[in-house]
């Protein structure tokens, strides 16, 4: 009998509970094994929706700060809620946050209550800046918020009120892409929760505190100072089944893969790097905020890059599908996958690369031939039919293609000969449209395309 490999290194849920014994301990709070335990479980339920791709409990390992108790025990639950991947609020969490939060689809509000009742939810609500009842948007922060109560529920029989403060200050740093003030406006507020609550943080404490909350959101977000390309790029693919959930199911087609690439790109192309790290009072210092600036702007650019190339690759594949039937599958165009099937793929039929100008990133070539870092469970790691097209027309002539609209307008904008040689490989591998592939590659050949 075959005896199954043994794996090392403890669980997750064992893990988990070390982050909560070393944090407990670091604040002199030490607690059993059963308290570990459910915190463990609390935060293992909520981060393992299967909507979630990047968001998931190793993220809260790999930005743990480790060293700081506070910040780890903010890491720990800044995540757990994020509704518009898990489709509202966690699985088990409804019966510890119902009383708080109204969801109804889209619509989030803070349910109104009595502040003087209920501390730990007025705490919250003034760190976060929100009022009873006041409707709560993703934007403005609702995951963070939730995760905040939740955090302070959880945790209020083993920490003091100020601590508390402290870890719910380090969670709303994390919420995202806001102008620069947003640190000051924390500061102010955790000022007044201080008095109001009697913290004792006093102006020294609320710096700090802030200062650590700074540290913990910029570890949360310090992928986009990655030295590696192709690293950052790896996040950036983890996060698109998180906000595309059509790529999460089979056989997602052209047009939805081609929407999910136009998003990413959107995004990333209108972000502004000077949004994405938090300062607050030199912290972090200025060379290293600008040696982080540096790295983010390097990545958004060759980021934007590489993904403008993957749009005009899933637009010429979707181009070719409408002219030949309408919308189809990737894998009908492409091939499957290969830990799918061990068959023939369009990237073994695109010709010889030439050799290219100073209009092509070598980075950005290198990331669409080679690949990023990891796999993804819904795309190939490289991306063959994107390298072909950006080799063959750089990026300025990528640009003036894109502007065109799909269909026949997209297909003259390009090299003809480019064209071909794709329709024809496609035909080899879409058995159903490969008439009409060829059709349409005779045609160009021809001179007859549509004006």
């Amino acid at each position: 009998m075959i005896q199954p490999a043994q794996s090392e290194g403890p669980t997750t849920l064992a893990r988990l509970a070390e982050m909560f014994r070393v944090a407990m301990e670091g604040l002199g709070r030490p607690v059993d094994a059963s308290a570990l335990e459910r915190w463990a479980v609390v935060i293992h339920s909520s981060m393992s929706g299967r909507g979630r791709s990047y968001h998931t409990v190793e993220h809260v390992f790999t930005v743990n700060p480790g060293n700081d108790a506070i910040g780890s025990l903010a890491i720990l639950f800044h995540d757990t809620v994020y509704c518009e991947v898990d489709g509202g609020l966690p699985r088990g969490l409804e019966a510890v946050l119902g009383d708080a939060l109204h969801v109804d689809r889209d619509h989030v509000e803070l349910r109104a209550f009595d502040p003087s009742r209920d501390v730990l939810r007025a705490l919250v609500a003034r760190i976060f800046g929100f009022e009873p009842g006041q409707p709560v948007t993703f934007q403005s922060g609702l995951n963070e918020l939730a995760s905040a109560l939740l955090a302070v529920r959880s945790l209020e029989s083993h920490l003091d009120l100020r601590t508390l403060a402290e870890v719910v200050t380090c969670i709303e740093a994390t919420i995202p892409f806001r102008p620069q003030e947003a640190e000051d406006l924390l500061a102010e507020r955790l000022a007044e929760a201080d008095r109001e609550h009697a913290l004792g943080l006093g102006p020294d404490g609320v710096e700090r505190a802030v200062r650590r909350a700074v540290e913990v959101a910029n570890r949360d977000i310090g992928n986009f100072a990655y030295d590696d390309p192709a690293a950052f790029l790896s996040h950036t693919w983890e996060i698109l089944p998180e906000t595309n959930p059509t790529l999460r199911m089979p056989a997602y087609t052209l047009r939805e893969y081609r929407s999910a690439m136009s998003k990413m790109e959107g995004f990333l192309s209108s972000l502004e790097a000077s949004r994405i790290f938090r300062v607050f009072r030199g912290t972090p210092s200025g060379p290293e905020l600008e040696a982080m600036l540096g790295r983010v702007r390097t990545n958004l650019r060759r980021g934007t890059r590489y993904l403008r190339q993957k749009v005009l690759a899933a637009r010429l594949l979707e181009s070719l599908a409408q002219l030949t039937g309408g919308d189809a599958p990737v894998s009908l165009f492409m091939g499957d996958l290969p830990f799918e099937a061990d068959s023939r793929r369009l990237e073994d039929l695109l010709g010889e690369l030439p050799t290219f100008g100073e209009d092509v990133d070598e980075a950005v070539f290198r990331l669409l031939s080679e690949g990023r870092k990891k796999d993804s469970g819904f795309d190939l790691r490289h991306s063959p039919l994107a390298a072909y097209l950006y080799a063959h027309l750089g990026g300025e002539r990528t640009d003036r293609a894109l502007e065109a609209a799909d269909g026949w307008p997209l297909l003259t904008r390009l090299p003809q000969s480019v064209v071909v040689d794709v329709a024809r490989a496609t035909a080899e591998i879409a058995s159903t449209r490969a008439d009409a592939l060829r059709a349409l590659a005779d045609q160009l050949e021809a001179g007859n395309a549509p004006a």
